[in-house]
């Protein structure tokens, strides 16, 4: 009992709140350091989870870039007509798409005639010039032409149809054209329309050379003249071509002007960090920058190398959604 108040205390009570206090406390601070690690592991792994959503990852692998436009041409080349000395049956012998030398009979025109006891007489119908025998006649062999190229009306050649039918081994007037040959050995020219802002592009490789790709063939193909106005144009010249392009009026085709080869990344890919181009690798499950070199520019595309670029390297695809050290 205290001399002021009277009243009789128990002498272990404090020690015994304060016990329990510290165990509340202890308690407490171990609860807040399981909650906080669970948080951070819940954490981690819903962004981890979140990442993988919006971050796209791709394995680096070599490949081939290539500017490329699509375009329709007419062919424009050195023909010429051979036409029934009279009239008559004609057969061929020499098949479609065969050389010919200058002088070699390729089809024999069988005619009425009063001075043949048979009362038949036969022409050897002749190849004028040397190149390929072809029977697809369009009416254009003597229009369009290399040396009218400057006179011809250009603007009318979308007008033109794709293909003729092949005079067939049968009867024909006199004068009637049976067939034609075609110079394999001079240059081919191709007069195609295109956009205005395709036509500056392509011009930019005017000098580096152009690739005109038509049916599974490479062809060498230079600008010859360029068409401005209402209806852009350019003019190639071909001289490496498959003698099968002679038969042919008008050709659909692709045009190369630039290629890119190598292990080739979108340059959206690209982090720049200290004025370095780098990437983003994904090893073991994290994210690691790493520095590579340039080697090429085609579009929106880059050939990258480096001492880590190899392929089947996993790399971020859009970094904007991507760290160094996080986890994915």
């Amino acid at each position: 009992m205290t001399e002021e108040t009277g009243i009789k205390q128990r002498p272990g009570r404090h020690r015994k709140i304060r016990v329990l206090n510290k165990s509340r406390l202890f308690f407490f601070m171990f609860f807040c350091l399981v909650f906080f690690t669970f948080s951070w592991f819940l954490a981690g792994g819903v962004k981890t989870f979140i990442l993988k959503q919006f971050v796209k990852i791709e394995a680096l692998q070599p490949g081939v870039a290539a500017q490329d436009f699509a375009g329709q041409g007419i062919l424009i080349k050195q023909e010429y007509l051979v036409n029934a000395p009279v009239k008559g049956v004609m057969k061929f012998s020499v098949p479609e798409g065969e050389r010919v030398k200058t002088g070699t009979t390729f089809g024999i025109l069988s005619a009425s005639s009063m001075e043949s006891v048979s009362g038949v007489k036969q022409y050897a119908v002749k190849a004028p010039v040397s190149g390929v025998v072809c029977n697809h006649m369009d009416g254009l062999e003597t229009i369009l032409v290399p040396g009218n190229l400057d006179v011809v009306e250009i603007s009318a050649l979308d007008k033109i149809e794709n293909s003729s039918p092949p005079v067939q081994t049968g009867l024909v007037e006199s004068g009637q054209p049976v067939a034609k040959i075609i110079d394999n050995l001079a240059p081919v020219y191709i007069y195609s329309l295109f956009k205005e802002e395709e036509i500056k592009q392509i011009q930019l490789y005017k000098k580096s050379g152009i690739t005109i790709k038509w049916k599974n063939e490479a062809i060498e193909a230079r600008i010859d003249k360029v068409f401005t106005g209402k209806q852009p144009a350019i003019l190639f010249m071909v001289k490496n071509y498959p003698d099968e392009l002679l038969h042919h009026r008008k050709i659909n085709f692709h045009l190369t002007t630039a290629m890119l080869e190598g292990i080739l990344v979108e340059e959206k890919s690209l982090v720049q960090r200290d004025d370095q181009d780098g990437l983003y690798l994904v090893w073991k499950g994290l994210v690691r920058w790493v520095p590579v070199e340039i080697a090429g520019r085609l579009g929106e595309q880059v050939a990258i190398q480096g001492k880590d670029i190899q392929p089947g390297i996993l790399y971020v695809v859009n970094p904007t959604f991507a760290r160094e050290g996080d986890k994915l």
